[in-house]
């Protein structure tokens, strides 16, 4: 074989390659992805319990009983890289008017925080139906929980 053929195959194979890769290299779909709110505080689990043990929920479920002595909401936020603070309001059942709120101020070296609130057992136990809590950062809405408690 000469080297003029053995060129000439080398720029049509060469071509042929260049033509391929830009053709499939067309935008007819994709994909991408993003992180929202990536340096924002930000609830990552949280559960409603009936004990915290060891900064864990123990019993977790979304129905309490009239007669169960506590009612805790537990979370576990990412990116507390400053000191917040940190609020529950609980709502009895059917009433717009909070029943109970309390705070707390986080403060997290690594940018982890666990916090949890509870309802302690008033005279007579917890009112039946379904009940609510919001939770705050630095007084921004963040997430609310329902739950029920029966007889």
């Amino acid at each position: 074989m000469s080297r003029k053929f053995i060129k000439k195959c080398f720029l049509i194979m060469s071509f042929i390659l260049v033509s391929f890769w830009i053709i499939s290299c067309s935008e007819s779909g994709g994909s991408s992805s993003t992180e929202p709110f990536a340096d924002e505080p930000m609830i990552i689990d949280s559960v409603m319990c009936i004990d915290v043990d060891q900064e864990k929920p123990n019993g977790i479920t979304d129905t309490f009983f009239k007669s169960d002595d506590r009612i805790y909401v537990w979370l576990y936020w990412s990116n507390m890289n400053k000191t917040s603070t940190v609020k529950a309001v609980w709502f009895k059942p059917d009433s717009d008017v909070p029943y109970l709120e309390d705070s707390q101020v986080v403060r997290s070296e690594n940018g982890f925080a666990i916090t949890w609130f509870y309802l302690d057992k008033p005279v007579g136990g917890f009112s039946t139906g379904e009940w609510s809590v919001e939770i705050y950062l630095d007084d921004r809405f963040q997430r609310s929980y329902l739950f029920t408690v029966k007889d």
